[in-house]
């Protein structure tokens, strides 16, 4: 009787003990987005107001793992930037994605506020080396932009530094016609990394803003639509 009530009083408590674990490494999560934006202020302050840049394709190849962000944060942190969400269980920690591609971080920047990956911007039909978001004075609505993801668990994305939100609103996929932009989004982002399920509006993950804060938000917050979205820094903010 005594093992049928302790057998009884886990599988009461085990819902609430796995709750509050993942309150707890979603917690742990923003806390490392903010410091790296604390990081990434630091960076600006001392290089001119410049962004930091991604390093590591998508897809198997390295494009200049020297100029990835966290290398670069790294001497303005103070200690060892912390780049794993405590969520994050990717098995490309410890296995290649592909030849000797390891997966170095559990995040990744808006590749619209990368200097040579933004798709578009002020400036960007004509070769104005300047005319994208190079600098942090360039974003007008810091605030409302996010620089920092969390990046895709598997998939080709795994192993890089940076996302193209921009492919968010790609065609529908076959599979998931009524879902397009949830499929896309987490094809590169673990978009339910902190609730939810991987293919829907409602899937929750963390996002580091550019103004320093970083917030919990579902794929509909973030991504409503190429023209209403908080990764475009040009885009209207989407309403709930």
């Amino acid at each position: 009787m005594v093992i049928g009530i302790i057998a009884v009083l886990a599988g009461l408590l085990m819902p609430a003990l796995n709750k509050a674990k993942r309150e707890a490494n979603r917690a742990k999560c923003l806390s490392n987005m903010r410091n790296m934006q604390v990081a990434q202020w630091n960076y600006a302050v001392d290089n001119h107001g410049y962004l930091i840049q991604g390093g590591m394709a998508h897809g198997g190849a390295h494009a200049d793992a020297e100029l990835t962000w966290f290398n670069t944060l790294n001497k303005y942190y103070g200690n060892k930037l912390i780049n794993r969400c405590p969520s994050d269980d990717s098995p490309y920690w410890e296995t290649p994605l592909t030849g000797t591609q390891l997966r170095q971080t559990s995040y990744g920047i808006n590749a619209f506020l990368d200097r040579d990956l933004c798709p578009w911007g002020p400036g960007f039909a004509l070769p104005d080396p300047n005319g994208q978001y190079l600098k942090i004075e360039r974003v007008r609505r810091a605030s409302e932009t996010i620089q920092f993801v969390e990046m895709a668990y598997t998939g080709d994305y795994a192993a890089a530094d940076h996302a193209h939100p921009n492919l968010f609103a790609s065609a529908p996929t076959a599979l998931y016609p009524s879902l397009a932009i949830p499929s896309r989004v987490a094809l590169q982002l673990q978009a339910h990394a902190h609730g939810g399920k991987k293919i829907d509006w409602r899937a929750r993950a963390n996002y580091g803003f550019i103004d320093g804060h970083a917030a919990s938000l579902t794929v509909r917050e973030a991504f409503k639509s190429v023209y209403l979205n908080h990764f475009d820094p040009a885009s209207p903010q989407p309403q709930p």
